[in-house]
């Protein structure tokens, strides 16, 4: 079996070009001989007159000298017949017509007929005769049945000979020219080989040269955006774990930590108290965490349960504002309502927890006696939500990247108290998921704080 793609093409193309070059070849010669067939009874009519016309002005004294001259000039096989039934023959197969002679067709030609191709028909097995013709001619003062045949066809074995060299000459040069096109076609392919092996052995940062402008070109092109996924992938991959590492590395160590100090004698009641309070928090957020990331890994599957149906979204987001009114009536925050009756088919409790993640950002980084402000309206078939605050806002530097799970912004404006960084990276997931997009809003109009705008189809697209 053959296994090389090289010279799979190459076998092929030649298999194609040999065939091609055949049935040219065939097609050609019998479209020559056709048209040769065509020519030759006017080429044996004019011998014929032009045989008369040399005995007249030669006016020979011997027949059969006159013929045998004739007939290696013009090469042509010459049986005449006289009125008198004198026979005379000239040329290689002048036998040959001899014995196919038939007395009806000399009684045809002397009653002024002609004879013309297929006069003189091979023989089964025997090789292919030129046609003959015969006709009724004028040789001095008697009358004679003269028939002539070609001896051969010398245009046709030129033409053979002709056509037989340029089309070795067309093999030739065309062999070569596929060998070298079928090597220029498989060298890239085995350079995406070698890269698509590279990059199975985890190595992503080859890359093909696109100097080709067709389909070779576009896979090449195609391979390299792939690498550079896949070696995007690998380093949010190797993030991600050492987030989660981290992640659960601090509050582990705080429980441990703590739990060490309980066994202590010399702890109080008050610190026993405090450090039972912070083993509790530490666990709830462990529990927060867990229960983050398989939510997370739940919606990346798309097999997350998904129920939209037709609800108030403007009920919605009141029933948010309430349901976390003891936390920033704590922080003596002030929350604004403008929304206009909206009616959206989505998954409510999808939709719900990106509500409740942006709120809760909002209350958490917007100090104390500062303002939320929630803007909702319909806008071109979708529902326009606008959620702001006067909280401590988001850095240029950091705007690109808060979307990126676990990321939780500067240190230094304390934005990493609290959570664990998958709060906006599961609203974006969701809010995707149901066709919409979540982004940062910079034409906001306060001066400071932050502000997200999510755009959501009222309609879910099919």
């Amino acid at each position: 079996m053959i296994r090389s793609l090289y010279v799979r093409i190459t076998a092929t193309f030649l298999i194609i070009v040999l065939i091609s070059i055949g049935v040219a070849f065939l097609f050609t010669n019998q479209l020559f001989k056709r048209d040769a067939r065509g020519q030759l009874p006017n080429q044996m009519e004019k011998a014929i007159v032009r045989i008369e016309q040399l005995y007249a002005v030669s006016k020979p004294s011997s027949m059969k000298e006159f013929l045998d001259e004739v007939s290696d000039q013009q090469s042509l096989s010459i049986v005449a017949v006289s009125s008198a039934n004198r026979l005379v023959q000239a040329g290689e197969r002048s036998e040959a017509m001899v014995n196919r002679l038939t007395y009806e067709q000399l009684g045809n030609v002397f009653r002024g007929g002609m004879v013309s191709m297929g006069m003189f028909n091979r023989e089964e097995g025997s090789p292919p005769q030129p046609p003959a013709m015969g006709k009724l001619v004028q040789f001095g003062s008697e009358k004679w049945a003269l028939f002539v045949q070609l001896d051969s066809f010398p245009q046709n074995s030129n033409f053979i000979w002709t056509a037989a060299t340029l089309l070795a000459t067309l093999l030739a040069v065309g062999s070569v020219l596929i060998l070298i096109a079928a090597r220029y076609l498989v060298m890239p392919l085995k350079m995406m080989t070698n890269a698509a092996t590279r990059m199975s052995e985890g190595d992503f940062t080859v890359r093909l040269p696109v100097r080709r402008v067709d389909e070779l070109g576009e896979l090449a092109e195609g391979m390299n955006k792939m690498a550079l996924s896949l070696s995007q992938l690998e380093m949010m991959r190797q993030d991600f774990v050492s987030n989660v590492s981290h992640e659960i590395q601090s509050p582990l160590t705080s429980i441990g930590g703590f739990a060490e100090a309980l066994r202590s004698g010399d702890v109080t009641e008050a610190e026993r108290e405090r450090y039972i309070s912070i083993i509790k928090q530490e666990s709830m957020r462990l529990s927060r965490l867990s229960e983050n990331l398989l939510n997370l890994a739940s919606l990346d599957s798309r097999q997350h349960p998904f129920h939209p149906q037709p609800y108030r979204l403007d009920r919605q987001l009141r029933d948010v504002v309430l349901a976390c009114e003891p936390q920033w009536m704590a922080k003596r925050q002030t929350v604004e309502l403008l929304m206009e009756e909206t009616i959206i088919t989505a998954d409510c409790d999808q939709l719900n927890q990106v509500w409740m993640n942006l709120f809760a950002n909002s209350m958490k980084f917007t100090p104390e006696d500062g303002k939320i402000y929630f803007v909702l309206s319909e806008q071109d078939g979708y529902a326009v939500i606008r959620i702001s605050d006067t909280g401590i806002g988001i850095g240029e530097e950091e705007r690109e990247r808060i979307f990126e799970r676990f990321y939780k912004g500067d240190l230094s404006r304390n934005r990493s108290q609290g959570g664990s960084g998958l709060g906006l990276s599961i609203a974006q997931t969701v809010v995707h998921i149901h066709g919409g997009s979540i982004e940062l809003d910079l034409n906001a109009k306060q001066l400071e704080g932050a502000s997200f705008l999510v755009r959501l189809p009222l309609v879910l697209p099919e």
